[in-house]
Order: C-alpha cells, then structure tokens, then sequence
C-alpha cells in the first residue's frame, strides 16, 4: 500500500502562509523549525464531514508517532463563513483539534502545495521534501505504512529528531461557544417563538408525553429540544399528536351540532 502513497518525486515543500496561527501559543511556526521532524499537512475546513472524518482517522497516528510526527491543520474556507477567525477557533476547541492549526482564508498556502479537495493530506519528510499528497479519506493505514519506512530511512541517515512537537494548548475561556456543542444536549423553551434558531442538524422532538399545557391564563406550551440525526420516531409523534389534535376538533364540533 505504501507504494501507492509514496511519490517517486522529491519536491521541496512551500513555506507555511497564513493569517495566524492556533494552538501554538502564539508563535508562527514554519518548515525549517520542523526540520528533522515528519510533517503531515491536513487542508481541511469545519464545514466538511470528510474533513472531520480525516481529524478521527489521524488521532492514532498522533498518538503513535508523538516523538516524530507534527501535524499542521491547514485551514482553507471553502465559504465565506468559514474564513471568520472566531468561527476558526471555535471549531478548533468544539472538534478537540490538538494540534497547530494554520488560518489560510486566502488559500496561500492552499494553492502552493495545489490542493484541489477538501480534505488533502501532504507529507513532508524529515529532510523538507513532499513525500505524499493524499485526497479524500481513508489513507489512515496507508499513511502507518508510510511513517513506519520513513522513520527507518531517516533513522538510519540520522536526519529524524525525536522529541515534544509544537503544540501549545489554548487558555481555557469562559466564554460561550459560537456554535452548538458537539455533544447531544436538552434545551427547553417555553414558547414556540423563543425555540433557538440552530442549524439543520437541530430536530425538533415533540412527544404527547413532552407537550404540556399548564393551567395558567396564557397557556404556555413546553418544547424539548434535542440535537439528535432527523428519525422516523419524531415523525410518527407529529402524525400522531396531529390525528388526535384533529380528532379532539371534530369531536367538539360534533358536539355543538344541535
């Protein structure tokens, strides 16, 4: 497998050219501070699921190669959204990225090393030269075999250093999060009109159960709200609450009938 990762060609890796740097404590990295270190750039972007994907499929490669390899997240917004560097920094902390992330919303560095896909991973040896350049997802075994042949060359070349990589975790903050939180989570609201506007992985789950009307003046209606995948089960509660809503009606009317 590790033949079809590997380019036949060395091509000297493009400087690192960005708005600002995440999660490095504030200092700007670039390729000759990682000399001697594996350098795997990651061109992704928040709005992509493939792009996440990629961030799961390379936590164990981290965790193994700690001592050798760096990731660099290379942000590159596909719309216009996503360039906000507010919106950045929260991704980064809502996906648990623990890495260096480069802010590129001009797509710099994206057209240097010519991406063409989000997400794109490009390897860069120990040496500075572009070892592998990836599209798409799943390359995660391909990439082990890879670090595996490269620490052996570079070991025995003596050009691999092995020690902590640049990662600075952020400061926390108490500040609330510019998007919904990753995890599932209730939220109440106590009219229609005050349930809050979240994207569209938001569904609305109205159970006979969960639909309460209290016996105040102005009747006030209590709406659970989960952010759970759209189900078959909430749309059989909306068909249900809304035959017995209809039945309720009908049964009135019929009543007044003389």
């Amino acid at each position: 497998m590790s033949e079809t990762v590997r380019t036949q060609l060395r091509v000297r890796a493009s400087e690192l050219v960005g708005r600002g740097w995440l999660n490095t404590g504030g200092k700007t990295l670039d390729l000759e501070a990682l000399r001697g270190k594996i350098v795997l750039l990651d061109f992704w972007t928040f709005c992509c699921i493939n792009c996440l994907h990629v961030l799961d499929e390379l936590r164990p490669l981290e965790e193994k190669y700690s001592d050798i390899l760096v990731t660099v997240g290379v942000h590159s917004p596909k719309f216009e959204h996503e360039a906000d560097p507010v919106a950045l920094a929260s991704a980064v902390e809502r996906y648990e990225i623990h890495h260096p992330v480069l802010d590129d919303p001009e797509l710099a560095t994206w057209k240097a090393y010519t991406a063409r896909a989000w997400p794109t991973l490009v390897v860069v040896d120990p040496e500075g030269y572009i070892v592998a350049h990836l599209s798409g997802e799943g390359h995660a075994d391909g990439l082990a075999v890879l670090l595996e042949e490269l620490v052996a060359e570079h070991e025995a070349k003596g050009t691999l250093h092995r020690g902590d990589g640049p990662y600075v975790a952020p400061v926390p903050t108490s500040a609330p999060c510019a998007s919904p939180a990753r995890r599932p989570s209730w939220t109440t609201a106590t009219t229609w009109w005050s349930i809050p506007a979240t994207t569209v992985w938001w569904n609305f789950v109205l159970t006979l159960r969960r639909l309460s009307v209290s016996s105040a003046p102005e009747p006030r209606v209590t709406w659970m709200v989960r952010r759970k995948s759209r189900s078959s089960t909430s749309r059989r509660a909306w068909r249900c609450s809304r035959r017995r809503w209809l039945g309720s009606l009908a049964t009135k009317q019929w009543s007044r009938t003389p």
